[in-house]
């Protein structure tokens, strides 16, 4: 897991489930307190638009905050597939099939780009999360983004939990047990 430090903003590739969350919670502000910019997928653009995101996605890619990587080579191509092979079969997957787990592996393929400079992947999925380690990825999830922001002392254990609810109540699949954890262990 990656370790978030506000003095030190960073790049990442982004996962859509992450951003989704904020976007739920209205917490871009604070995504913009750690992160100097985030990439997606072309391919994500679909599921933003399925959950009703597209415009606030757009908005943060207007300012330059995120950016949209249109395309991948061949060779990226087929190193996405095996990756979402492994995504597949890795124990905590519920999705044996390969082509569903596409998006969280082109993330993993574009966060490789030494041009992009990206240090660590926006990342809530549990079996991608399990490949991304195994590969030496840094990945963090939107409960530890808050999580940060509460060891910050920006966000206060009301808080996390509150956002963390409004995720859930819109259908995130956040257990109470892990949204108490969170907001206990890390709000201030």
């Amino acid at each position: 897991m990656l370790l978030l430090n506000a003095s030190d903003r960073i790049i990442a590739a982004a996962d859509t489930g992450p951003l989704l969350s904020a976007f739920q919670a209205d917490c871009q502000p604070i995504l913009r307190r750690y992160f100097a910019g985030v990439y997606i997928a072309q391919s994500q653009l679909a599921e933003f638009q399925k959950h009703g995101a597209a415009e606030k996605l757009q908005d943060l890619i207007n300012d330059g905050f995120v950016s949209v990587i249109q395309g991948l080579t061949e060779t990226e191509q087929a190193e996405a597939m095996r990756i979402a092979h492994r995504i597949s079969t890795a124990s905590p997957s519920r999705d044996p099939i390969p082509r569903n787990h596409l998006p969280e592996a082109e993330l993993m393929v574009i966060a490789q780009r030494v041009a992009l400079d990206c240090e660590a992947i926006l990342l809530d999925e549990r079996a991608a999360k399990e490949i991304a380690d195994e590969m030496g990825l840094q990945t963090i999830g939107f409960m530890g983004i808050l999580g940060r922001a509460g060891l910050d002392g920006i966000l206060t254990k009301d808080e996390i939990r509150r956002l963390l609810r409004i995720c859930q109540s819109q259908g995130t699949h956040y257990k109470d047990s892990l949204i108490e954890f969170v907001a206990q262990t890390y709000g201030r």
